[in-house]
């Protein structure tokens, strides 16, 4: 019995990942942990978070659909990529009392994966 719930849960973190970094068979890893609560392409719904189709350049807290906390409505960031990098970096310092719970990515390299990955779905 154990075996099967392992097999289950090693299936549904490679489907997470999407089976590694391969655009054809979705997301990689560095996507897989934000995909859980967002969604990224154009007429994605909502999730637990907001849809991250097209933020950057926009406000934060006013991506429509949603419904944001008033620190992230309050806060008058604009996304771009080095205010989104902060933000997935230490989404507490740069939006205190927000309500993502996430506690951040210290890994540059795998925020600059999940920018880039935001910046190529919004282009579509």
């Amino acid at each position: 019995m154990r075996s099967i719930g392992l097999s289950i849960l090693a299936l549904a973190a490679l489907t997470l990942a999407g089976c590694g970094g391969d655009k054809a068979a979705g997301p990689g890893d560095e996507v897989a942990r934000c995909a859980t609560c967002h969604s990224f392409d154009k007429d994605g719904a909502k999730r637990s978070g907001p849809n991250l189709h097209d933020i950057l350049g926009k406000t934060a807290g006013t991506q429509a659909g949603f419904t944001y906390s008033n620190a992230m409505k309050g806060s008058g960031v604009t996304w771009t990529a080095e205010t989104l990098d902060a933000f997935i970096a230490a989404p507490n310092k740069i939006v205190p009392g927000n309500r993502m719970g996430f506690a951040g990515e210290a890994d540059a390299a795998r925020r600059k994966a999940i920018i880039a990955y935001i910046e190529a779905e919004s282009a579509k």
